[in-house]
Parts: structure tokens; sequence; C-alpha cells
């Protein structure tokens, strides 16, 4: 057994080419899937950074990447070593480690309210209160966008504008869905 199966986080031992040779019981939990290839599970605006820091030259370097999971898209911190085999091949050792930022606790709290809307949906309510609750969940996704508008500049600015797209797309499906079971024009 090697000790990338004792890893609590997902763990991969790689190819310089990052063909995997193996992977944790973490990584396969966390991507839903073998992976043949570690570029087959990374967000395709995280690709060049890859290839620009998981090297040997590099070894030893944090880098923050974005992953396809089956929930979405996960921020992780890569830690990765490197060593030439016996034959000559090189091998990384990678372990990711899962960020938690500000923005997914957002896209956490926008999906859990529309679950909850989803699941009141049966409960009827006097059609003058259904449209005030109504208004009133408008006027917060309003105002959470314009609070991000503040924020979209800087976070483009450092690479992670793909939260803030993230949470626009998230709050214009709820508001979709407000206005499908609604039927309040917002």
């Amino acid at each position: 057994m090697h000790a990338l199966e004792h890893l609590p986080v997902p763990g991969f031992l790689v190819f310089e080419n990052y063909d995997v040779i193996q992977m944790s019981d973490t990584a396969k939990a966390t991507f839903g899937k073998k992976v043949a290839n570690i570029l087959d599970v990374i967000d395709h605006g995280s690709r060049t950074k890859l290839s620009r820091f998981l090297c040997p030259s590099m070894a030893g370097i944090k880098v923050e990447l974005n992953f396809c999971m089956p929930q979405g898209i996960g921020l992780f911190d890569v830690y990765h070593r490197w060593r030439t085999t016996e034959v000559g091949d090189t091998i990384g050792f990678l372990a990711c480690v899962p960020r938690q930022s500000d923005l997914e606790e957002v896209l956490h709290s926008v999906a859990r309210l529309e679950q909850h809307l989803i699941s009141r949906e049966s409960v009827q309510r006097p059609r003058e209160l259904q449209d005030g609750i109504w208004n009133h969940i408008d006027q917060s996704i309003h105002t959470i966008e314009e609070l991000l508008g503040i924020f979209h500049g800087d976070l483009i600015e450092v690479g992670k504008g793909i939260y803030a797209e993230l949470i626009l797309k998230e709050l214009d499906s709820l508001r979709t869905l407000i206005q499908e079971h609604a039927g309040v024009p917002l």
C-alpha cells in the first residue's frame, strides 16, 4: 500500500506529462471518477497556470488551481514534489487541499435559498403576502448584485472573476425561478 492511500485530501502520483500513475481514494471520491491525466479534471482557465507552475523546477511552490468536480468548479491549493526514478522517469507527488472562500459560501447560500423557495412552493399564502415576500427576495437579489459589482473588477484582477460570474449566474437562475413560480414580473 502506497502512502498516497492515507492522504485525507485528494492526492495524485503523476508523470511529468500529468498522466496519473495512482490517485488516492479521496481523489476518486472528490472527482467522481478515476482520472487518466490530471488535465482531465483541471478547469480550462487553470491549465496555463498548471503547465507553468506544476513542474519539477517549481517543486515546493503552492499552486492555486480550479478543478472540475461533479458539483461544479472547486478551488484547491496544490502542493507538489518531484523526483526522478532509477529508470529516469520524473514523477510528481501532488496533494490537493480544498480552499474555502467567501464566494463559495455565497454560492451555497443562494443554492440554499433556491431550495428553500422550491420547498415552500406548496405552502399556500394570501396573494398580497406572497407578492411582498417575492418583492423582498427580488430586492435582496438586486442588493447582492450591486455588492458583487463593487468587487467584480478586483476579482478579475486577481484571477477570481469566474466566481463573480458564477454568483451572477446563480442569481439569474434564482430570479428566473421566482418569475416562474411566483408570477411576479421582476
